[in-house]
């Protein structure tokens, strides 16, 4: 793999993984329209993922140190059981043992799926979903969440290792229509976003050494994605509070059909 291929994959990572247009689906449509091959190599999810963890990490670092303090302090403290932290910490927990199953469980099954003909019908079912997402809710912090609403979210990020099935698009959705704010709703899954990236790198290690690949594309593809990751969740933030979330299931439509099209004519 050349630099500038692990840029290209890095940027495509960055912009898409928060934005709800699934950040899988378009490294393997990025593999493809360049003529890169039709099936991206894991390795890739692996680098570009630790790049956006790192930048959630930064834009969420107020909502981790209360997660992590809270849960802490939670383990001696019956006060501390009590507050958000203490809360949003077993919520997480809670909402990503689902996640870990299903990714664990069917990960054989989802790695045949890393391909344009599958990724262009699971942007189809994104596209709807985002579409039919409501725009807030009166659930406005992690206190007013329950164990159920952290259990579905957790079953929707499982479900979205679907490549085209959007990480963030599924559970900010799911979380909306569980009536959780336009604020609260991201947070909670970027939250869990994190341990499960976290998680991702630390179990693909071996997969990444065992690959031929220079240190160069490596950092390329994890900076690449850390900066591009940055400036597109402060994007989805904004987007979510003018509740613009669905506007973009035409384009996960449109370039759904123009991937079946040029697939169907090649």
């Amino acid at each position: 793999m050349t630099l500038l291929q692990a840029i290209i994959l890095g940027i495509v990572q960055g912009l898409t993984e928060f934005l709800p247009v699934s950040s899988s689906g378009h490294l393997v449509l990025a593999n493809y329209y360049f003529g890169w091959g039709e099936k991206l190599p894991l390795y890739v999810d692996i680098a570009t993922n630790t790049g956006t963890f790192l930048a959630a990490l930064l834009v969420l670092r107020k909502d981790v140190w209360q997660a992590l303090s809270g849960f802490f302090k939670g383990l001696t403290s019956p006060i501390a059981r009590q507050q958000e932290g203490w809360r949003m910490a077993l919520l997480v927990i809670l909402g990503s043992i689902p996640t870990a199953m299903i990714g664990l469980g069917l990960k054989p099954i989802f790695e045949e799926l890393n391909q344009p003909l599958y990724v262009s019908f699971a942007l189809i079912v994104t596209g709807i979903v985002l579409w039919f997402t409501p725009k807030s809710g009166l659930k406005r912090n992690a206190l007013s969440l329950s164990w159920l609403d952290a259990t579905i979210g957790g079953l929707a990020q499982g479900l979205a290792v679907i490549p085209g099935i959007s990480r963030a698009g599924s559970t900010i959705s799911t979380m909306l229509w569980r009536g959780a704010s336009s604020e609260l709703a991201p947070r909670f899954s970027f939250l869990m976003y994190m341990i499960v990236s976290f998680g991702v790198a630390i179990l693909g290690i071996d997969e990444v050494l065992g690959n031929d690949l220079k240190l160069a594309p490596l950092l390329g593809m994890i900076v690449a994605s850390f900066v591009t990751g940055y400036l597109a969740l402060q994007w989805l933030f904004v987007i979510l509070k003018k509740g613009q979330f669905r506007w973009f299931a035409p384009y996960l439509w449109l370039i759904a059909v123009i991937t079946l099209i040029k697939l169907a004519v090649s």
